[in-house]
Protein backbone atom coordinates (compact mmCIF):
# COMPACT_ATOMS: atom_id res chain seq x y z
CA UNK A 1 0.00 0.00 0.00
CA UNK A 2 2.82 2.91 0.82
CA UNK A 3 4.52 2.07 -2.40
CA UNK A 4 1.35 2.00 -4.26
CA UNK A 5 -0.07 5.51 -2.93
CA UNK A 6 3.38 6.99 -3.59
CA UNK A 7 3.52 6.04 -7.07
CA UNK A 8 -0.08 7.88 -7.34
CA UNK A 9 1.10 10.81 -5.73
CA UNK A 10 4.18 10.83 -8.31
CA UNK A 11 1.28 10.41 -11.22
CA UNK A 12 -0.55 13.27 -9.64
CA UNK A 13 2.31 15.22 -9.40
CA UNK A 14 3.56 14.51 -13.28
CA UNK A 15 -0.33 15.14 -14.23
CA UNK A 16 -0.10 18.48 -12.52
CA UNK A 17 3.10 19.66 -14.14
CA UNK A 18 1.77 18.55 -17.85
CA UNK A 19 -1.39 20.72 -16.97
CA UNK A 20 0.52 23.65 -16.19
CA UNK A 21 2.40 23.35 -19.31
CA UNK A 22 -0.62 23.24 -21.42
CA UNK A 23 -1.93 26.43 -19.31
CA UNK A 24 1.36 28.08 -20.53
CA UNK A 25 0.89 27.09 -24.40
CA UNK A 26 -2.07 28.81 -24.10
CA UNK A 27 -1.14 32.09 -22.48
CA UNK A 28 1.32 32.43 -25.25
CA UNK A 29 -0.72 31.63 -27.61
CA UNK A 30 -2.87 34.34 -26.77
CA UNK A 31 0.02 36.78 -26.20
CA UNK A 32 1.43 35.96 -29.92
CA UNK A 33 -2.28 36.38 -31.41
CA UNK A 34 -2.24 40.19 -29.86
CA UNK A 35 1.26 40.94 -30.88
CA UNK A 36 0.33 39.83 -34.73
CA UNK A 37 -2.97 41.73 -34.74
CA UNK A 38 -1.93 44.39 -36.87
CA UNK A 39 -0.27 41.61 -39.38
CA UNK A 40 -1.86 40.55 -42.58
CA UNK A 41 -5.33 38.39 -42.32
CA UNK A 42 -3.98 35.38 -43.67
CA UNK A 43 -1.59 35.31 -41.03
CA UNK A 44 -4.55 35.88 -38.48
CA UNK A 45 -6.37 33.18 -39.87
CA UNK A 46 -3.84 31.12 -39.66
CA UNK A 47 -3.04 31.58 -35.68
CA UNK A 48 -6.58 31.31 -34.97
CA UNK A 49 -6.62 27.99 -36.03
CA UNK A 50 -3.57 26.73 -34.78
CA UNK A 51 -5.17 28.24 -30.98
CA UNK A 52 -8.15 26.72 -31.45
CA UNK A 53 -6.47 23.20 -32.24
CA UNK A 54 -4.48 23.48 -29.23
CA UNK A 55 -7.17 24.42 -26.59
CA UNK A 56 -8.89 21.50 -27.85
CA UNK A 57 -5.97 19.31 -27.33
CA UNK A 58 -5.52 20.48 -23.72
CA UNK A 59 -8.83 20.09 -22.74
CA UNK A 60 -8.73 16.62 -23.84
CA UNK A 61 -5.56 16.17 -22.19
CA UNK A 62 -7.14 17.50 -18.91
CA UNK A 63 -10.20 15.19 -18.77
CA UNK A 64 -8.14 11.94 -20.01
CA UNK A 65 -6.13 12.20 -17.11
CA UNK A 66 -8.96 13.27 -14.69
CA UNK A 67 -10.64 10.13 -15.84
CA UNK A 68 -7.44 7.97 -15.07
CA UNK A 69 -6.54 9.65 -11.73
CA UNK A 70 -10.01 8.62 -10.94
CA UNK A 71 -9.69 5.52 -12.26
CA UNK A 72 -6.68 4.68 -10.15
CA UNK A 73 -7.63 6.33 -6.84
CA UNK A 74 -10.98 4.12 -7.13
CA UNK A 75 -8.83 1.02 -7.66
CA UNK A 76 -7.00 2.15 -4.43
CA UNK A 77 -10.26 2.53 -2.51
CA UNK A 78 -11.51 -1.18 -3.93
CA UNK A 79 -8.27 -2.82 -2.41
CA UNK A 80 -8.63 -1.08 1.05
CA UNK A 81 -11.88 -2.31 1.32
CA UNK A 82 -10.70 -5.90 0.23
CA UNK A 83 -7.92 -5.75 2.81
CA UNK A 84 -10.07 -4.26 5.26
CA UNK A 85 -12.35 -7.59 5.52
CA UNK A 86 -10.51 -9.88 8.45
CA UNK A 87 -7.78 -7.01 8.89
CA UNK A 88 -6.23 -6.51 12.17
CA UNK A 89 -6.96 -3.84 14.44
CA UNK A 90 -3.33 -2.63 13.64
CA UNK A 91 -3.56 -3.07 9.90
CA UNK A 92 -6.21 -0.63 10.19
CA UNK A 93 -4.82 2.35 12.14
CA UNK A 94 -2.22 2.01 9.85
CA UNK A 95 -3.94 1.86 6.57
CA UNK A 96 -6.30 4.73 7.95
CA UNK A 97 -2.65 7.06 8.49
CA UNK A 98 -1.56 6.29 5.45
CA UNK A 99 -4.71 7.10 3.46
CA UNK A 100 -4.88 10.12 5.31
CA UNK A 101 -1.44 10.97 4.34
CA UNK A 102 -2.21 9.86 0.87
CA UNK A 103 -5.12 12.56 0.90
CA UNK A 104 -3.30 15.70 1.92
CA UNK A 105 -0.10 14.64 -0.48
CA UNK A 106 -2.77 14.88 -3.04
CA UNK A 107 -4.27 17.89 -1.80
CA UNK A 108 -0.57 19.75 -2.27
CA UNK A 109 0.65 18.42 -5.53
CA UNK A 110 -2.19 18.20 -7.50
CA UNK A 111 -5.66 20.46 -5.72
CA UNK A 112 -6.90 21.66 -9.14
CA UNK A 113 -8.19 17.97 -10.18
CA UNK A 114 -12.01 17.22 -9.66
CA UNK A 115 -10.57 13.88 -8.79
CA UNK A 116 -10.56 15.88 -5.34
CA UNK A 117 -13.63 16.31 -4.66
CA UNK A 118 -14.52 12.61 -4.77
CA UNK A 119 -11.85 11.17 -2.65
CA UNK A 120 -13.37 10.58 0.12
CA UNK A 121 -15.90 8.67 -1.64
CA UNK A 122 -13.86 7.00 -3.61
CA UNK A 123 -11.12 6.12 -0.60
CA UNK A 124 -13.47 5.07 2.12
CA UNK A 125 -13.30 1.87 3.78
CA UNK A 126 -16.92 1.19 4.77
CA UNK A 127 -19.77 3.63 5.87
CA UNK A 128 -19.53 1.93 9.80
CA UNK A 129 -15.53 1.20 10.17
CA UNK A 130 -15.48 2.64 13.46
CA UNK A 131 -17.58 -0.43 14.91
CA UNK A 132 -15.55 -2.69 12.92
CA UNK A 133 -12.71 -1.34 14.48
CA UNK A 134 -14.37 -1.77 17.79
CA UNK A 135 -15.33 -5.40 17.14
CA UNK A 136 -12.39 -6.02 15.63
CA UNK A 137 -10.76 -5.06 19.16
CA UNK A 138 -12.62 -7.15 21.63
CA UNK A 139 -11.85 -10.26 19.19
CA UNK A 140 -8.12 -9.52 19.70
CA UNK A 141 -8.08 -8.60 23.17
CA UNK A 142 -9.89 -11.87 24.50
CA UNK A 143 -6.95 -13.64 22.35
CA UNK A 144 -4.63 -11.97 23.72
CA UNK A 145 -5.83 -12.28 27.24
CA UNK A 146 -5.72 -16.24 26.68
CA UNK A 147 -2.97 -16.43 25.62
CA UNK A 148 -1.42 -14.48 28.34
CA UNK A 149 -3.48 -16.29 30.84
CA UNK A 150 -2.34 -19.96 29.28
CA UNK A 151 1.55 -18.42 28.93
CA UNK A 152 1.59 -17.03 32.55
CA UNK A 153 2.19 -18.91 36.30
CA UNK A 154 -1.04 -19.22 37.95
CA UNK A 155 0.10 -18.41 41.10
CA UNK A 156 0.54 -15.05 43.14
CA UNK A 157 3.50 -12.40 42.03
CA UNK A 158 6.11 -12.56 44.50
CA UNK A 159 7.39 -8.81 45.82
CA UNK A 160 10.34 -7.66 44.50
CA UNK A 161 13.33 -6.20 46.58
CA UNK A 162 12.51 -2.77 44.99
CA UNK A 163 8.98 -2.86 46.19
CA UNK A 164 9.87 -4.03 50.01
CA UNK A 165 7.44 -1.82 52.27
CA UNK A 166 7.23 0.92 49.75
CA UNK A 167 10.17 2.83 51.38
CA UNK A 168 10.78 6.28 49.84
CA UNK A 169 12.78 9.16 51.05
CA UNK A 170 11.09 12.32 51.32
CA UNK A 171 13.40 15.50 51.02
CA UNK A 172 12.51 18.41 52.86
CA UNK A 173 13.79 22.15 52.89
CA UNK A 174 13.60 22.23 56.11
CA UNK A 175 15.42 18.92 57.06
CA UNK A 176 17.46 15.97 55.89
CA UNK A 177 15.87 13.34 54.20
CA UNK A 178 14.21 11.01 55.94
CA UNK A 179 12.76 6.85 55.41
CA UNK A 180 9.22 6.88 55.06
CA UNK A 181 6.48 4.07 55.22
CA UNK A 182 3.54 5.98 53.83
CA UNK A 183 3.31 5.18 50.30
CA UNK A 184 1.89 8.86 49.64
CA UNK A 185 4.40 11.59 49.70
CA UNK A 186 2.23 14.57 51.47
CA UNK A 187 5.11 17.32 49.99
CA UNK A 188 3.68 16.15 46.15
CA UNK A 189 0.72 18.63 45.74
CA UNK A 190 -2.89 16.41 45.84
CA UNK A 191 -3.66 16.56 42.45
CA UNK A 192 -0.75 15.20 40.74
CA UNK A 193 -1.37 11.53 39.37
CA UNK A 194 0.36 9.11 41.27
CA UNK A 195 3.47 7.85 39.92
CA UNK A 196 3.21 4.27 37.77
CA UNK A 197 5.86 1.84 38.55
CA UNK A 198 7.76 -0.24 35.86
CA UNK A 199 5.66 -3.64 35.12
CA UNK A 200 3.22 -2.88 37.44
CA UNK A 201 0.65 0.22 36.01
CA UNK A 202 -1.80 1.42 37.08
CA UNK A 203 -1.92 1.30 41.05
CA UNK A 204 -1.31 -2.83 40.51
CA UNK A 205 1.74 -1.75 42.70
CA UNK A 206 -0.26 -1.26 45.67
CA UNK A 207 -1.69 -4.59 45.43
CA UNK A 208 -0.23 -6.38 47.98
CA UNK A 209 -1.37 -9.49 50.26
CA UNK A 210 1.06 -10.32 53.38
CA UNK A 211 1.66 -14.47 54.31
CA UNK A 212 3.55 -15.68 57.44
CA UNK A 213 3.98 -19.14 57.67
CA UNK A 214 3.55 -19.61 60.92
CA UNK A 215 0.64 -18.21 63.00
CA UNK A 216 3.15 -17.82 66.10
CA UNK A 217 5.21 -15.03 64.02
CA UNK A 218 2.48 -12.46 63.81
CA UNK A 219 1.16 -13.17 67.82
CA UNK A 220 4.53 -13.05 68.94
CA UNK A 221 7.83 -12.09 67.41
CA UNK A 222 10.15 -13.89 70.13
CA UNK A 223 8.80 -16.85 69.64
CA UNK A 224 8.95 -16.89 65.71
CA UNK A 225 10.34 -20.03 63.97
CA UNK A 226 12.44 -18.06 61.11
CA UNK A 227 15.75 -16.77 61.20
CA UNK A 228 16.38 -12.91 60.23
CA UNK A 229 14.71 -9.74 61.49
CA UNK A 230 10.91 -9.74 60.85
CA UNK A 231 11.05 -7.15 58.42
CA UNK A 232 13.48 -10.41 56.23
CA UNK A 233 10.36 -12.75 57.42
CA UNK A 234 7.60 -10.49 55.95
CA UNK A 235 9.58 -9.59 53.16
CA UNK A 236 9.93 -12.76 52.15
CA UNK A 237 6.44 -14.00 52.40
CA UNK A 238 5.40 -10.78 51.03
CA UNK A 239 3.29 -11.15 47.77
CA UNK A 240 0.66 -9.36 45.21
CA UNK A 241 -2.65 -11.07 45.05
CA UNK A 242 -2.14 -10.99 41.19
CA UNK A 243 -0.89 -13.39 38.91
CA UNK A 244 2.01 -13.00 36.12
CA UNK A 245 -0.62 -12.46 33.70
CA UNK A 246 -2.89 -9.40 34.88
CA UNK A 247 -0.16 -6.63 34.17
CA UNK A 248 0.88 -8.25 31.25
CA UNK A 249 -3.84 -7.96 30.29
CA UNK A 250 -3.79 -4.28 31.57
CA UNK A 251 -0.81 -3.32 29.26
CA UNK A 252 -2.61 -4.84 26.23
CA UNK A 253 -5.85 -2.95 26.72
CA UNK A 254 -3.79 0.46 26.96
CA UNK A 255 -1.99 -0.61 23.98
CA UNK A 256 -5.00 -1.85 22.13
CA UNK A 257 -6.87 1.54 23.51
CA UNK A 258 -4.00 3.82 22.02
CA UNK A 259 -3.96 2.18 18.36
CA UNK A 260 -7.84 2.18 18.06
CA UNK A 261 -7.52 6.29 18.92
CA UNK A 262 -5.07 6.48 16.58
CA UNK A 263 -7.60 4.72 13.80
CA UNK A 264 -10.55 6.45 15.28
CA UNK A 265 -8.63 9.78 14.86
CA UNK A 266 -7.35 9.07 10.99
CA UNK A 267 -10.94 7.79 10.35
CA UNK A 268 -11.96 11.91 11.17
CA UNK A 269 -9.18 13.45 9.26
CA UNK A 270 -10.39 11.59 6.02
CA UNK A 271 -13.86 12.95 6.74
CA UNK A 272 -15.89 9.89 7.94
CA UNK A 273 -19.26 11.41 10.23
CA UNK A 274 -19.39 9.53 12.80
CA UNK A 275 -23.27 9.20 14.11
CA UNK A 276 -24.68 11.30 16.80
CA UNK A 277 -23.38 9.65 19.49
CA UNK A 278 -22.96 10.54 23.98
CA UNK A 279 -19.98 11.32 25.25
CA UNK A 280 -19.13 14.07 22.75
CA UNK A 281 -18.42 11.79 19.34
CA UNK A 282 -15.54 10.11 18.75
CA UNK A 283 -14.39 10.53 22.60
CA UNK A 284 -17.25 7.74 23.38
CA UNK A 285 -16.41 5.60 20.53
CA UNK A 286 -13.50 5.65 22.45
CA UNK A 287 -14.55 5.21 25.60
CA UNK A 288 -16.60 2.74 24.49
CA UNK A 289 -13.33 0.42 23.51
CA UNK A 290 -12.02 1.03 26.30
CA UNK A 291 -15.26 -0.47 28.64
CA UNK A 292 -15.78 -3.76 25.68
CA UNK A 293 -12.25 -4.74 26.14
CA UNK A 294 -11.95 -4.39 30.13
CA UNK A 295 -15.10 -6.55 29.35
CA UNK A 296 -13.75 -9.37 27.47
CA UNK A 297 -10.69 -9.21 29.25
CA UNK A 298 -12.56 -10.35 32.46
CA UNK A 299 -14.02 -13.16 30.50
CA UNK A 300 -11.05 -14.45 29.36
CA UNK A 301 -9.14 -14.45 32.76
CA UNK A 302 -11.45 -16.84 33.40
CA UNK A 303 -12.29 -18.77 30.27
CA UNK A 304 -8.48 -18.96 30.10
CA UNK A 305 -7.53 -22.05 31.58
CA UNK A 306 -8.31 -24.88 29.40
CA UNK A 307 -10.23 -27.46 32.31
CA UNK A 308 -12.59 -24.95 33.81
CA UNK A 309 -14.23 -27.94 35.48
CA UNK A 310 -11.46 -29.32 37.34
CA UNK A 311 -10.32 -26.20 38.73
CA UNK A 312 -9.09 -26.46 42.46
CA UNK A 313 -10.10 -24.02 45.18
CA UNK A 314 -6.11 -22.30 44.42
CA UNK A 315 -6.87 -21.50 41.12
CA UNK A 316 -10.36 -20.51 40.97
CA UNK A 317 -9.61 -17.71 44.17
CA UNK A 318 -6.71 -16.96 41.51
CA UNK A 319 -9.00 -15.65 39.07
CA UNK A 320 -11.23 -13.86 41.42
CA UNK A 321 -8.26 -12.52 42.86
CA UNK A 322 -7.13 -11.13 38.96
CA UNK A 323 -10.42 -10.30 38.32
CA UNK A 324 -10.45 -8.01 41.36
CA UNK A 325 -7.10 -6.49 40.23
CA UNK A 326 -8.17 -5.74 36.73
CA UNK A 327 -11.13 -4.11 38.70
CA UNK A 328 -8.92 -1.70 40.82
CA UNK A 329 -6.74 -0.51 38.07
CA UNK A 330 -9.46 1.07 35.72
CA UNK A 331 -10.08 4.41 37.30
CA UNK A 332 -6.55 5.10 36.32
CA UNK A 333 -6.56 3.41 33.80
CA UNK A 334 -9.69 5.79 32.46
CA UNK A 335 -7.98 9.00 33.75
CA UNK A 336 -4.87 8.45 31.58
CA UNK A 337 -7.35 7.48 28.55
CA UNK A 338 -9.16 10.76 29.27
CA UNK A 339 -6.06 12.96 29.59
CA UNK A 340 -4.67 11.30 26.70
CA UNK A 341 -7.39 12.16 24.58
CA UNK A 342 -7.61 15.99 25.81
CA UNK A 343 -3.80 16.61 25.08
CA UNK A 344 -4.75 15.68 21.10
CA UNK A 345 -7.64 17.35 20.56
CA UNK A 346 -10.55 14.76 21.18
CA UNK A 347 -12.44 16.01 23.64
CA UNK A 348 -14.36 19.13 22.73
CA UNK A 349 -14.22 22.21 24.51
CA UNK A 350 -18.54 22.71 24.43
CA UNK A 351 -18.78 18.56 24.97
CA UNK A 352 -16.00 19.20 28.50
CA UNK A 353 -18.46 18.05 30.88
CA UNK A 354 -20.77 15.38 29.91
CA UNK A 355 -17.68 13.53 28.11
CA UNK A 356 -16.76 13.42 31.18
CA UNK A 357 -19.85 12.23 32.65
CA UNK A 358 -20.09 9.58 29.58
CA UNK A 359 -16.32 8.44 30.99
CA UNK A 360 -17.82 8.36 34.63
CA UNK A 361 -20.74 6.08 33.61
CA UNK A 362 -18.56 3.96 31.03
CA UNK A 363 -15.96 3.63 33.91
CA UNK A 364 -18.98 2.07 36.06
CA UNK A 365 -20.43 -0.64 33.70
CA UNK A 366 -16.42 -1.58 33.08
CA UNK A 367 -16.40 -2.14 36.87
CA UNK A 368 -19.81 -3.84 36.82
CA UNK A 369 -19.03 -6.35 33.94
CA UNK A 370 -16.10 -7.14 36.45
CA UNK A 371 -18.15 -7.52 39.48
CA UNK A 372 -20.55 -10.08 37.69
CA UNK A 373 -17.37 -12.01 36.39
CA UNK A 374 -15.87 -12.22 40.15
CA UNK A 375 -19.61 -12.78 41.69
CA UNK A 376 -19.45 -16.33 39.12
CA UNK A 377 -15.74 -16.96 40.47
CA UNK A 378 -16.69 -16.78 43.80
CA UNK A 379 -19.67 -19.15 43.76
CA UNK A 380 -17.24 -21.41 41.56
CA UNK A 381 -14.85 -21.41 44.49
CA UNK A 382 -17.78 -21.66 47.36
CA UNK A 383 -18.93 -24.59 44.72
CA UNK A 384 -15.61 -26.24 45.07
CA UNK A 385 -15.56 -26.59 48.69
CA UNK A 386 -18.91 -27.04 48.90
CA UNK A 387 -18.15 -30.72 47.03
CA UNK A 388 -15.31 -31.49 48.97
CA UNK A 389 -16.89 -31.21 52.22
CA UNK A 390 -19.91 -33.43 51.16
CA UNK A 391 -17.30 -35.57 49.99
CA UNK A 392 -15.75 -35.74 53.30
CA UNK A 393 -18.77 -36.06 55.18
CA UNK A 394 -19.91 -38.69 53.28
CA UNK A 395 -17.07 -40.79 53.06
CA UNK A 396 -16.50 -40.78 56.91
CA UNK A 397 -20.37 -40.70 57.84
CA UNK A 398 -21.11 -43.95 55.72
CA UNK A 399 -21.12 -46.45 58.02
CA UNK A 400 -20.75 -44.34 61.42
CA UNK A 401 -22.64 -45.42 63.99
CA UNK A 402 -23.94 -42.91 66.36
CA UNK A 403 -25.28 -45.63 68.87
CA UNK A 404 -21.97 -45.17 70.67
CA UNK A 405 -22.20 -46.60 74.12
CA UNK A 406 -19.38 -44.49 74.99
CA UNK A 407 -17.98 -40.62 75.58
CA UNK A 408 -15.09 -39.57 73.73
CA UNK A 409 -12.62 -37.06 74.59
CA UNK A 410 -11.89 -36.03 71.67
CA UNK A 411 -13.76 -35.16 68.69
CA UNK A 412 -14.70 -37.93 65.90
CA UNK A 413 -12.38 -38.53 63.29
CA UNK A 414 -14.76 -36.82 60.15
CA UNK A 415 -14.83 -33.56 62.39
CA UNK A 416 -10.89 -33.54 62.69
CA UNK A 417 -11.29 -34.15 58.82
CA UNK A 418 -13.24 -31.08 58.16
CA UNK A 419 -11.22 -29.24 60.39
CA UNK A 420 -8.23 -30.10 58.70
CA UNK A 421 -9.62 -29.13 55.17
CA UNK A 422 -10.72 -25.96 55.91
CA UNK A 423 -7.94 -24.83 57.51
CA UNK A 424 -5.88 -25.73 54.26
CA UNK A 425 -8.81 -24.31 52.21
CA UNK A 426 -8.76 -21.19 54.39
CA UNK A 427 -5.17 -20.33 53.97
CA UNK A 428 -5.30 -20.68 49.72
CA UNK A 429 -7.90 -16.97 50.36
CA UNK A 430 -4.89 -15.04 50.90
CA UNK A 431 -5.34 -13.27 47.17
CA UNK A 432 -9.08 -12.24 47.78
CA UNK A 433 -10.31 -9.39 49.34
CA UNK A 434 -10.94 -9.56 53.37
CA UNK A 435 -15.16 -9.45 52.32
CA UNK A 436 -15.13 -12.50 50.07
CA UNK A 437 -12.46 -14.50 52.21
CA UNK A 438 -15.03 -13.91 55.33
CA UNK A 439 -17.82 -14.93 53.06
CA UNK A 440 -16.10 -18.34 52.18
CA UNK A 441 -15.71 -18.66 55.80
CA UNK A 442 -19.25 -18.10 56.62
CA UNK A 443 -20.65 -20.07 53.69
CA UNK A 444 -18.39 -23.25 54.56
CA UNK A 445 -18.99 -23.29 58.31
CA UNK A 446 -22.55 -22.76 57.50
CA UNK A 447 -22.98 -25.50 54.97
CA UNK A 448 -21.09 -28.05 57.38
CA UNK A 449 -23.53 -27.48 60.20
CA UNK A 450 -26.62 -27.37 57.62
CA UNK A 451 -25.40 -31.09 56.86
CA UNK A 452 -25.22 -32.04 60.43
CA UNK A 453 -28.83 -30.81 60.77
CA UNK A 454 -30.21 -32.50 58.24
CA UNK A 455 -28.54 -35.68 59.19
CA UNK A 456 -29.90 -35.73 62.70
CA UNK A 457 -33.39 -34.35 61.31
CA UNK A 458 -34.17 -35.50 58.21
CA UNK A 459 -36.58 -38.54 57.72
CA UNK A 460 -34.86 -41.83 57.36
CA UNK A 461 -36.90 -43.10 54.58
CA UNK A 462 -38.45 -40.74 52.01
CA UNK A 463 -41.66 -40.69 49.88
CA UNK A 464 -40.27 -43.56 47.74
CA UNK A 465 -38.89 -45.73 50.36
CA UNK A 466 -35.83 -45.06 49.77
CA UNK A 467 -32.84 -44.40 52.53
CA UNK A 468 -31.18 -41.09 51.47
CA UNK A 469 -31.45 -37.58 52.54
CA UNK A 470 -33.10 -34.82 50.61
CA UNK A 471 -30.52 -32.99 49.83
CA UNK A 472 -28.40 -36.45 48.67
CA UNK A 473 -25.60 -38.36 49.79
CA UNK A 474 -25.27 -40.66 52.71
CA UNK A 475 -28.52 -41.97 54.51
CA UNK A 476 -29.35 -39.70 57.45
CA UNK A 477 -29.24 -41.18 61.03
CA UNK A 478 -31.63 -43.62 61.79
CA UNK A 479 -30.68 -44.20 65.32
CA UNK A 480 -28.78 -42.00 68.13
CA UNK A 481 -27.79 -42.69 71.64
CA UNK A 482 -27.43 -39.78 74.73
CA UNK A 483 -23.42 -40.74 73.83
CA UNK A 484 -23.74 -40.07 70.29
CA UNK A 485 -25.23 -36.92 71.16
CA UNK A 486 -22.36 -35.74 73.55
CA UNK A 487 -20.05 -36.64 71.19
CA UNK A 488 -21.64 -34.90 68.55
CA UNK A 489 -21.18 -32.04 71.40
CA UNK A 490 -17.52 -32.51 71.72
CA UNK A 491 -17.80 -32.61 68.03
CA UNK A 492 -19.81 -29.13 68.20
CA UNK A 493 -17.05 -27.57 70.58
CA UNK A 494 -13.88 -28.43 68.30
CA UNK A 495 -15.66 -26.63 65.48
CA UNK A 496 -16.36 -23.34 67.43
CA UNK A 497 -12.46 -23.62 68.71
CA UNK A 498 -11.73 -23.87 64.99
CA UNK A 499 -13.66 -20.89 63.95
CA UNK A 500 -12.45 -18.69 66.65
CA UNK A 501 -8.46 -19.14 65.49
CA UNK A 502 -9.58 -18.17 62.03
CA UNK A 503 -9.61 -14.68 63.47
CA UNK A 504 -13.13 -13.95 61.65
CA UNK A 505 -15.59 -12.60 64.08
CA UNK A 506 -18.82 -14.64 64.77
CA UNK A 507 -18.22 -17.39 62.60
CA UNK A 508 -18.88 -19.74 65.41
CA UNK A 509 -22.82 -18.78 64.95
CA UNK A 510 -22.66 -20.75 62.38
CA UNK A 511 -22.75 -23.78 64.56
CA UNK A 512 -25.65 -22.09 67.10
CA UNK A 513 -28.30 -24.02 65.43
CA UNK A 514 -27.23 -27.83 65.63
CA UNK A 515 -25.36 -26.90 69.20
CA UNK A 516 -29.02 -25.82 70.25
CA UNK A 517 -30.28 -28.78 69.21
CA UNK A 518 -27.58 -30.91 70.69
CA UNK A 519 -27.33 -29.13 74.26
CA UNK A 520 -31.31 -29.49 74.77
CA UNK A 521 -30.99 -33.46 73.83
CA UNK A 522 -28.30 -33.23 76.94
CA UNK A 523 -30.73 -31.21 79.13
CA UNK A 524 -32.18 -33.33 81.80
CA UNK A 525 -34.68 -30.50 82.17
CA UNK A 526 -36.34 -30.97 78.55
CA UNK A 527 -39.08 -32.77 79.24
CA UNK A 528 -39.95 -29.81 81.31
CA UNK A 529 -39.76 -27.07 79.36
CA UNK A 530 -41.27 -28.88 76.46
CA UNK A 531 -44.15 -28.44 78.41
CA UNK A 532 -46.63 -25.55 76.85
CA UNK A 533 -46.68 -23.67 80.23
CA UNK A 534 -42.92 -23.66 80.01
CA UNK A 535 -41.97 -22.05 76.57
CA UNK A 536 -41.02 -18.76 77.66
CA UNK A 537 -38.33 -20.82 79.71
CA UNK A 538 -37.56 -22.70 76.74
CA UNK A 539 -37.19 -19.84 74.41
CA UNK A 540 -35.24 -17.99 76.99
CA UNK A 541 -32.86 -20.87 77.59
CA UNK A 542 -32.83 -22.66 73.81
CA UNK A 543 -33.22 -19.49 71.69
CA UNK A 544 -33.01 -21.21 68.04
CA UNK A 545 -34.52 -24.73 69.33
CA UNK A 546 -36.99 -25.81 66.84
CA UNK A 547 -39.57 -28.35 68.08
CA UNK A 548 -39.95 -29.75 64.86
CA UNK A 549 -36.50 -30.78 64.71
CA UNK A 550 -36.25 -31.76 68.09
CA UNK A 551 -39.27 -34.38 67.70
CA UNK A 552 -37.41 -35.57 64.38
CA UNK A 553 -34.65 -36.40 66.55
CA UNK A 554 -36.20 -37.68 69.10
CA UNK A 555 -37.83 -40.25 67.47
CA UNK A 556 -34.23 -41.74 66.29
CA UNK A 557 -33.04 -41.52 69.82
CA UNK A 558 -32.56 -44.97 71.35
CA UNK A 559 -32.84 -44.80 75.15
CA UNK A 560 -29.95 -46.16 77.57
CA UNK A 561 -32.29 -47.94 79.99
CA UNK A 562 -32.88 -47.79 83.61
CA UNK A 563 -30.04 -50.24 84.51
CA UNK A 564 -27.37 -48.44 82.66
CA UNK A 565 -28.26 -44.75 84.72
CA UNK A 566 -28.64 -47.00 88.47
CA UNK A 567 -24.86 -48.20 87.58
CA UNK A 568 -23.74 -44.61 86.22
CA UNK A 569 -25.21 -43.76 89.59
CA UNK A 570 -24.29 -45.87 92.02
CA UNK A 571 -20.64 -45.32 90.71
CA UNK A 572 -20.04 -41.37 90.95
CA UNK A 573 -19.43 -41.50 87.29
CA UNK A 574 -20.29 -37.37 87.23
CA UNK A 575 -18.94 -37.31 83.43
CA UNK A 576 -22.42 -38.95 82.34
CA UNK A 577 -24.55 -37.21 84.46
CA UNK A 578 -26.43 -35.89 81.32
CA UNK A 579 -28.04 -39.93 81.91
Amino acid sequence: LPHLCASLVGFSSVEAALELDNFADDDDGAAEKKDSSESTAKSGDKAAVRMTTAAGRGSSFRESSERYERALVAELGNLLRKRAVGATLVELARASCLVAAFRSALKIVHPSSSTRKSDKELLAMDVDIIMTGLKVAQEEQLNATAKHISDGKKEPMQVGRSQMNNLRFNKSFRGGGTLSENAADKSSPPKVPPEEVLDFPFGLSEMKQRQISNALDSIDPSLRTQRGTMNQIMAANELYTFSQSVPQIIRSIHARVIVFVAFALSQEELGQVFASKQGGGIAGYILDCVEECVAVAAVGMKDGYAHFDELTVEQAVQITADISALESALPRLFGTVMRGLCHIGLVKADLLGETFDYADSVLKGACKSCDTQVANMYSVVYEICRNKIDMLIDFSLENFSWVCKTVRDTPNAYAESLVEYMRATFQCLGPMDDGSRAGLHFSCCGHVAERLVKLLTDPVEDSEGKGKSKSGGISPVAKIDPFGLKNLATDIQHFEAFADGTGVGQLRECFVEVKCLATALLDKDLPMLLLPENSNARRKRYPFLSLDKVYCVLEKYAGTGLGEKLMARGAGIIKNDFL
